[in-house]
């Protein structure tokens, strides 16, 4: 909603988020969202299918595993 319907973002959704997150959690989502979806639309921009960047396949917040 918060992407493609800014407008529907009323006091009542506000409320119910606040039924189940504090502020600064619906903040920190707020922050997730926009980051995911402005790489989504640079990606989009780039016409990048998945998989066709070269990277280290280990590479993010999943790589955080200790090594053995």
């Amino acid at each position: 909603m918060l992407v493609w319907d800014p407008a529907g973002a009323d006091d009542r959704v506000w409320a119910i988020l606040r039924q189940h997150l504090t502020d600064p959690q619906i903040v920190e989502l707020g922050s997730f969202v926009a980051l995911t979806y402005g790489q989504q639309r640079l990606i989009k921009t780039w016409a990048v299918a998945h998989r066709e960047l070269p990277g280290e396949p280990e590479a993010g917040l999943a790589s955080a595993r200790p090594k053995s």
